[in-house]
């Protein structure tokens, strides 16, 4: 017996996951489209997408410290560029934050999943 994850209802909206399929028949047909060109593209496509939303989110979080790492540059004083290099920090945890983001959006979405064809509009805009 397999393992049966939480009802999502926007899970519902987006497509079927592969582990809960019943039926052998049924389960190859869904692993047969799963892997079809089209699937791999929209997955692909859908991929792209998070990063940007993921992207543009970090970059509106955390833009304060990307301001200051140009004024480093922009100071006059000789070693002034070393300032910057206190922020790579920062600019680091940004950067997980925002590769966990994707990838638990990309577990939580995509992997493993059949996507319907408006699976995007619901993904990256969800209403619920």
């Amino acid at each position: 017996m397999t393992d049966r994850l939480p009802w999502d209802p926007q899970l519902a909206r987006v497509g079927r996951r592969l582990d809960q399929v019943d039926g052998e028949l049924e389960r190859a047909i869904c692993e047969a489209v799963y892997r079809s060109p089209a699937q791999t593209w929209r997955r692909r496509g859908i991929a792209v997408l998070l990063g940007i939303k993921h992207g543009l989110r970090g970059l509106l979080f955390s833009w304060p410290l990307y301001v200051l790492g140009l004024a480093a540059f922009t100071l006059p004083q000789a070693g002034a560029q070393w300032l910057a290099l206190f922020l790579l920090p920062g600019v680091w945890v940004s950067f997980v934050i925002l590769h966990r983001g994707v990838r638990d959006d990309y577990c939580r979405f995509l992997h493993r999943i059949l996507l319907k064809p408006g699976a995007a509009r619901h993904i990256l805009f969800p209403s619920d």
